[in-house]
């Protein structure tokens, strides 16, 4: 009789954990919740063929499409010598636009080799934009400058007051095929060590609407070294 009893006993348990069982997996599996990521702006999409930079909000801020041939001059053992070089058409870009902070937008095009080219722009007056200087950062130390015999991070520099040739309406691009050439010095010695050559330049920076260049100021020189005309407006 025990045993009759135990068995049912035993019966009776076990029916329960498989009723116990099935409810489990029946029963729907809560995830938790995800936690919320703060994604980064998406960025207007940029124009193709042109050098970028975007503000905080994702909307760009500086658009530029320039081709540019530095002449460098370096020392070697018993004088000088000159490397040429050129914006290659992989360099990158990155720059800054904060307008409350700053009130000048920089943009870096940067290269293998160690070079950055900067653009650092500017209000003029109430109206107007134009660029403040321009640098041109190198390391005589790359293989690409043979013999040097004072290898090292340079940074050569526009004379301040001479680029107002870029300066230009609000709201409108600077348009060039050939601006005049623009010497720049070496921030420790002050002595002229990059030539600097432009062409076919479209730049702007400030009140850039839909992500593409506003209508252009183009200026009227030619050629390599020409002076600048007065710039014809459209």
């Amino acid at each position: 009789m025990i045993a009759v009893c135990i068995c049912l006993s035993f019966a009776k348990c076990n029916k329960t954990d498989e009723n116990l069982i099935r409810q489990r997996r029946a029963a729907p599996i809560s995830s938790p919740k995800p936690t919320p990521v703060l994604g980064l702006p998406t960025k207007q999409p940029a124009p193709a063929f042109t050098f970028t930079v975007w503000d905080e909000s994702g909307l760009i801020c500086i658009l530029a499409k320039i081709e540019a041939s530095f002449t460098i001059t370096y020392d070697i053992q018993g004088g000088t010598q000159q490397l040429i070089d050129r914006i290659p058409i992989d360099a990158t870009s990155k720059g800054r636009c904060d307008y409350l902070l700053d009130e000048k937008p920089v943009l870096d095009v940067s290269w293998i080799g160690g070079f950055t080219f900067r653009l650092i722009f500017e209000k003029v007056g109430e109206s107007n934009w134009g660029i403040n200087s321009i640098d041109l950062l190198y390391n005589t130390a790359d293989s690409l400058f043979r013999g040097s015999t004072k290898g090292g991070k340079k940074v050569a520099r526009s004379v301040e007051g001479s680029l107002g040739m870029f300066t230009t309406p609000l709201g409108k691009s600077y348009l060039c095929p050939s601006p005049p050439v623009i010497n720049l010095m070496e921030s420790k010695t002050g002595k002229q060590t990059v030539v600097l050559r432009l062409t076919n330049i479209q730049i702007q920076a400030f009140q850039i609407e839909k992500g593409i260049f506003a209508p252009m100021v183009r200026c009227s020189s030619v050629g390599f070294g020409s002076g600048v005309q007065a710039p014809i407006r459209f």
